[in-house]
């Protein structure tokens, strides 16, 4: 039972939320070790929070993901878990989480709160509505971001909450695609939304996404705003490793027909893995080391 209800919780998908993380590295906090025990206590809060708003998800979802060919197996559609007794679980979860939620920072409290009521109005009416089902989703990418930046006091850039978004809408897309292509002409029956996309219409959207992913990565390391806080212009080197990082997920999206699964097929991909590593020492590495200036 308790490995069910873990199993429900979803702990493979917090790897969405160590965007969190970003705050102490573009704040320039990792030497501080307050920072990053609040940035570490911030990152299981809201990954306790998303995980009750998963169950709540999946306890409206039930029946539909019952048909999925994967979510069948998903602890309440395939009935391994009473719904009743998960949701009395969340109910009991949720409430302490927000507590201390509020003992770390009354802001970080009410994103907290207001990513999980957004959530619920997701789950009952955005969810469908195309495009902005999507949308939906990448908003609470920006809210992790801005979480991440709140409880270790910094300011965040416009230009990286946009590139945020920008990148988590090209990743929900590119699950709607996927879905599209793995259930073929069930789709609707589990997913009724996905009636109104085709695989064409999702190319597009993954294109302009995947464009103004980059683009305002590009524009976030050339802002002279900027390069004033962080005290270089060398950011702009790491664009060579995002861009391979974007051209990889294309792959796995289109050759591996991965885009289904993103949180899986990030995780299972040892490329996009090193990748995101190689960006993230690069950027410790500029952020927090004096380097000479190139002639």
């Amino acid at each position: 039972m308790l490995i069910q209800y873990i199993l429900l919780m979803r702990i493979h998908q917090w790897i969405k939320n160590s965007i969190i993380f970003a705050g102490i590295i573009f704040g320039r906090k990792l030497s501080d070790p307050d920072a990053i025990l609040k940035s570490f206590f911030a990152f299981l809060l809201f990954s306790v929070i998303a995980s009750c708003q998963y169950v709540v998800n999946d306890y409206l979802d039930r029946k539909e993901d019952a048909l999925h060919p994967e979510k069948k197996h998903r602890p309440l559609a395939s009935g391994k878990i009473d719904p009743s007794l998960a949701l009395l679980l969340t109910v009991v979860i949720l409430p302490l989480a927000l507590i201390f939620a509020y003992m770390l920072h009354p802001y970080f409290f009410a994103l907290c709160s207001f990513y999980f009521g957004f959530n619920l109005v997701y789950s009952k009416y955005l969810k469908h509505i195309v495009i902005l089902d999507v949308m939906s989703i990448s908003i609470g990418f920006v809210i992790r971001a801005i979480s991440g930046a709140v409880v270790v006091g910094v300011s965040f850039s416009s230009w990286l909450l946009l590139c945020t978004f920008m990148l988590a809408l090209f990743w929900g897309f590119s699950k709607r695609r996927g879905e599209l292509i793995l259930l073929d002409k069930s789709a609707s029956s589990h997913r009724k939304i996905l009636e109104e996309y085709s695989p064409q219409f999702l190319d597009l959207m993954m294109s302009i996404a995947s464009t103004m992913t980059l683009i305002s990565y590009i524009m976030y390391t050339i802002s002279p705003d900027t390069i004033q806080k962080m005290g270089t212009d060398k950011l702009v080197y790491t664009i060579p490793v995002v861009v391979y990082a974007i051209f990889r997920s294309l792959y796995i999206i289109y050759i591996k027909n991965m885009g289904h699964n993103p949180s899986k097929a990030i995780l299972t991909d040892i490329s996009v893995l090193l990748s995101g590593l190689v960006w993230v020492v690069m950027v410790t590495i500029i952020l927090y080391f004096k380097l000479p200036r190139v002639l």
